[in-house]
C-alpha cells in the first residue's frame, strides 16, 4: 500500500507539472500562479527605485497592469514586509515566465529535500516516503497560486532538522520565517519553552539583520510606507465581510466572517484557539525532561501549532502541515501506529482536497480546520508518549547482561 501510495503521489505531481507548463503556454499571463504577478512586479518597483510603490495600490496596481494586461484581473495585494522585497527584486532581475518558474522549482525543491532530511536515514534508504507528499493535495494548490507555500515548509522544516545538530542554522531558518509574520508568532514562545535560547538569539538576530539589510537597500521610508499599507490591509482586506476573499482562508477567524458573523465574535473565537493551542504547546514541551528532547519532535508541533496561531492564513499555507506529516508518518512507520494516528494523517492529507468542496453553505470548510487539530493532538502524543517511554528506559538502567562470563 506504502509503495502504490507513493506510484500514485508522483504520478499526480508530475501530471500536475504538465497541466501547469500547458497552462502558461497559453498566450499572455496566466492566472494559473497568478499570485506570482504581485510578488515580480514589487520587485521591479524596488529594482526601479520605487520600492515604498509595492505599497500603494495605484501604483503597484499599474504595474501588474502593464504586465497581463488586464484590468480585470483587479488589484494583487502585497502584504510583506521590506526585507521580502529584496528577494521579489531578485526574481524581477528575469523576465516574468523565468522568474515564475525559478520561484516554483527552487522553493519546491526546498520542500522536497527537507522532507526528505526529516526521515530517519534508514527509512529515506528504504523507502521514498517523502514522495508520498509531493502528492499532497497542498502542493498543487500552492503551485496554482504560485505562492510561497513551499518556502515556509522549507524554513519550518529545515528548523525541525537543524535543531538538534545545527542550532545556528535553525535559528536562521527561523528568523528569515519573519518574511511572513503570521506563521512565526508562536515561534518565540515556542523556543523559550523548550529552553532551545541558542535558536532563540540566532532567529532574532537574523530578523535585525535583514531589517536592517533593507533599510540599506531601500531606505528607511520604506517601513512608514509598510506599517500604512498593513493598517489599510486590515481594514479593506481582513475585516470586511468579503465572501469572494474569506472562501479561502482556514482559520476559526475566517471561518465565522465567511458565515457573517460579527467582527469581534470572530477576534474573539481566534483569540481563544490561539491562547489553547499555545497552551498545549508549551505544556507538552515542558513535560519533556531535557534528557529526551528532539528537535525534529520539536520542529514538527510547532509547524502544526501554527494554523491555529493567526487569524490571516489562507488554503495554500496548508503545505507547513507536511512537516507534522511526515515527521508523524515517519515515526508510526518505525514503532507502529497508534490509535487515531491513520485518520489524522489521512484528514490532513485530504484537508486542502475538502476544503475545495462547497456544501451546506460552505460548512465543509470547517473541515480543514478539525484535520489540522486531530493533526497537532496525534503529534503532541506521540511527541511526550516517546518522551515517557524514554524514560522510563532511563529509570529502569541498561539492559542487564546474563551471558556467561568466559
Amino acid at each position: 500500500m506504502l509503495r502504490m501510495g507513493e506510484a500514485l503521489a508522483l504520478v499526480a505531481f508530475l501530471s500536475f507539472c504538465v497541466m501547469w507548463v500547458q497552462w502558461q503556454s497559453a498566450p499572455g499571463v496566466s492566472k494559473v500562479s497568478g499570485d506570482f504577478v504581485s510578488f515580480w512586479t514589487a520587485g521591479q518597483l524596488a529594482l526601479e527605485g520605487n520600492a515604498a510603490d509595492a505599497y500603494q495600490e495605484v501604483p503597484h496596481f499599474f504595474k501588474q497592469v502593464a504586465l497581463h494586461g488586464d484590468p480585470g484581473w483587479g488589484y494583487l495585494g502585497f502584504f510583506y514586509p521590506p526585507f521580502f522585497l529584496l528577494l521579489c527584486a531578485g526574481f524581477a532581475l528575469l523576465g516574468y515566465l523565468p522568474a515564475l518558474g525559478l520561484w516554483l522549482a527552487t522553493s519546491c525543491a526546498c520542500y522536497a529535500a527537507v522532507l526528505r532530511a526529516l526521515l530517519p536515514k534508514g527509512l529515506r534508504q528504504g523507502e521514498p516516503v517523502w514522495v508520498l507528499l509531493l502528492g499532497y493535495p497542498a502542493v498543487m494548490v500552492n503551485a496554482g497560486f504560485g505562492q510561497n507555500g513551499f518556502l515556509s515548509t522549507a524554513l519550518l522544516g529545515g528548523a525541525a532538522v537543524w535543531l538538534d545538530r545545527r542550532p545556528v542554522l535553525a535559528g536562521m531558518c527561523l528568523g528569515c520565517l519573519a518574511y511572513k509574520p503570521q506563521l512565526g508568532i508562536i515561534v518565540p514562545l515556542a523556543l523559550a519553552a523548550a529552553r532551545r535560547w541558542r535558536c532563540f538569539a540566532v532567529a532574532g538576530t537574523t530578523v535585525l539583520a535583514m531589517a536592517a539589510a533593507a533599510t540599506l537597500a531601500f531606505g528607511p521610508d520604506i517601513w512608514p510606507a509598510f506599517n500604512t499599507a498593513m493598517t489599510e490591509a486590515r481594514r479593506n482586506w481582513m475585516e470586511p465581510i468579503n465572501p469572494p476573499y474569506l472562501q479561502y482562508w482556514i482559520t476559526v477567524y475566517g471561518a465565522v466572517r465567511l458565515h457573517g458573523g460579527p467582527l469581534a465574535l470572530a477576534y474573539v473565537a481566534q483569540a481563544v484557539v490561539s491562547v489553547a493551542a499555545a497552551f498545549m504547546l508549551v505544556r507538552a514541551l515542558l513535560r519533556r525532561p531535557p534528557g529526551a528532547r528532539s528537535g525534529r519532535a520539536e520542529g514538527a508541533a510547532i509547524a502544526a501549532c501554527v494554523p491555529f496561531c493567526s487569524p490571516f492564513m489562507l488554503e495554500y499555507d496548508l503545505v507547513i502541515l507536511a512537516v507534522p506529516m511526515a515527521w508523524l508518518l515517519s515515526e508510526a512507520l518505525r514503532d507502529g501506529f497508534r490509535r487515531g494516528e491513520r485518520a489524522a494523517l489521512l484528514g490532513a492529507y485530504l484537508a486542502p482536497v475538502l476544503f475545495k468542496v462547497t456544501l451546506f453553505d460552505n460548512a465543509m470548510k470547517l473541515g480543514v480546520i478539525v484535520a489540522a487539530a486531530l493533526l497537532f493532538a496525534a503529534v503532541l502524543r506521540r511527541m511526550t508518549e516517546k518522551t515517557q517511554n524514554l524514560t522510563v528506559r532511563a529509570l529502569a538502567g541498561p539492559p542487564v547482561n546474563h551471558e556467561p562470563r568466559g
